[in-house]
């Protein structure tokens, strides 16, 4: 059995989404950060940029880096993976990054996540919304702790992200997967 999992979408840029930590992921190949990690870096005045220039993180796939972010971010801590090399990125790549991403959240003990799409473009979250329900299930599988997960996802493409996961969640069964609303009072900022 699986414990409870809210997904919530959210059109809050990453630095602005409630959780006990953000998500975000990075490519070995592709300089400059992107998406949810350059927003990061920005707010971090270039503490993950500084990193990887230093040789401490590559961007392969299975890294991981925790940090405090103090003011920086909403999430009082950041955690960035490496999701390996962005030609080879499929929908496969995109479960296994998915599931160590909630996984390695779990045993952090944190079970309110904000999440950037990691290595998704955000026109494309749709036609990946099979494998990030199949990731998030099952890395939770088994878990006691109910999850509640904001997905950041840009104001234009919410409803059809919202409509795509849906349909994802009844195709795979996942009853312990609700999909909320949009919150109509909700901001982009």
């Amino acid at each position: 059995m699986i414990a409870p999992i809210e997904l919530s979408l959210t059109p809050r840029p990453l630095e602005r989404a409630e959780g006990e930590v953000a998500v975000v992921g990075f490519f070995v190949d592709e300089r400059p950060l992107r998406g949810g990690a350059a927003r990061a870096d920005w707010r971090l005045c270039g503490g993950l940029s500084q990193r990887i220039e230093s040789g401490n993180l590559s961007g392969k796939s299975g890294e991981a880096l925790l940090i405090g972010c103090g003011r920086a971010l909403v999430a009082p801590r950041l955690l960035l993976l490496g999701l390996g090399d962005r030609k080879a990125f499929d929908q496969i790549r995109v479960r296994k990054e998915i599931h160590h991403a909630m996984d390695r959240c779990q045993k952090l003990g944190c079970s309110r996540i904000a999440l950037s799409p990691l290595g998704i473009a955000t026109d494309d979250i749709s036609r990946h919304a099979g494998a990030l329900v199949a990731g998030i299930r099952s890395a939770w599988q088994g878990s006691t702790r109910p999850m509640s997960l904001k997905l950041c996802v840009p104001a234009a493409e919410i409803v059809g992200v919202q409509r795509a996961l849906e349909e994802a969640r009844a195709a795979a069964n996942a009853e312990e997967l609700m999909i909320l609303p949009q919150p109509g009072n909700e901001v982009s900022e």
